[in-house]
């Protein structure tokens, strides 16, 4: 099964440009490889930085949120996923290029509980690797409603 970003607004993602992911190449039972297009004209690079694009680390962290999230939709968890831990080793910075970021996934899952390795590559290159723990919170469980959990205002 494939995903093309289109695809990806029924799944429990950021919308606009938040949404990191273009596609989810293929998805099985516990590995994933999604792309993201990082071309000169991505709406990043010219506010990080100015002359000297690069795309952020905090994007790239959340790209492998992300990236776990599709994995754990498309495994049949249902909720709303949260990012619980996270570290991350940066290799290669990613700059504006023809050809997409590759993130390949290992996932375990541990009952709601997502632990993933996401390794980043650029051309072949690895450019980042996250290690990543993401909580999926099933409805009207601690906030799952979208209430936030408190009181309204």
């Amino acid at each position: 099964m494939t995903y093309q970003r289109a695809d990806l607004g029924s799944i429990y993602l950021p919308v606009g440009n938040m949404l990191q992911i273009d596609r989810a190449i293929s998805v099985d039972e516990h590995r994933i490889v999604c792309e993201m297009d990082v071309h000169p004209s991505h709406w990043v690079f010219p506010l990080h930085f100015p002359g000297d694009p690069i795309y952020p680390g905090c994007l790239q962290v959340e790209a492998a949120g992300q990236v776990v999230a599709i994995w754990a939709w498309h495994n049949g968890l249902r909720g709303r996923p949260r990012l619980a831990k996270v570290s991350a080793e940066f290799e290669l910075p990613i700059r504006p290029q023809p050809g997409p970021v590759v993130f390949t996934g290992t996932i375990r899952l541990r009952r709601h509980i997502c632990l993933g390795s996401v390794e980043l590559t650029v051309g072949g290159r690895l450019a980042a690797t996250v290690e990543l723990a993401l909580v999926i919170v099933p409805e009207g469980v601690n906030g799952g409603d979208g209430s936030g959990g408190g009181p309204p205002p």
